[in-house]
């Protein structure tokens, strides 16, 4: 009975021996995919966040030359539109200028005219007093 046990024990030692050196392999065979699977996958996204890097870079250049022509464009309108603004208001300013002048002319002589009158009115006023009260017309009193 000893020896049967002990074959027995050796068998059942042999047994556990081949599922503990089944075990270590599949172990070290799954952490060899896993390994492996980890470094694709950190490979994966290295690219991957390279080219997104490279895109933004890209998208970032873009980007600024784009806001710098909208800009230089959106100048140069501004530019041309202050320039037209600039010619309307010194032809405005000139029409002003030239229309005030006229109108200060044309008040200057109306008011020239109408001191004219007033005084050519005052010195008929004055003889019409000094002939109702003189009867006659004096050269002395005139203006």
């Amino acid at each position: 009975m000893n020896n049967i046990a002990e074959n027995l024990m050796t068998a059942l030692m042999e047994k556990i021996r081949q599922e503990h050196k089944s075990i270590v392999e599949e172990v070290s065979q799954l952490f060899k995919e896993t390994h492996k699977f980890l470094s694709a996958t950190t490979a994966d996204r290295q690219e991957k966040a390279k080219k997104q890097a490279q895109e933004l870079h890209q998208f970032h250049q873009n980007l600024e030359q784009t806001t710098e022509e909208f800009l230089a464009e959106t100048a140069k309108e501004r530019f041309a539109q202050a320039k037209v603004q600039a010619k309307f208001l010194d032809e405005f300013y000139q029409e002003l200028e030239q229309t005030t002048h006229e109108f200060l002319a044309e008040t200057a002589k109306d008011r020239t005219e109408q001191a004219k009158a007033q005084r050519q009115y005052l010195h008929q006023f004055r003889q019409d007093l000094f002939a109702s009260i003189f009867g006659t017309f004096s050269r002395q009193s005139t203006l």
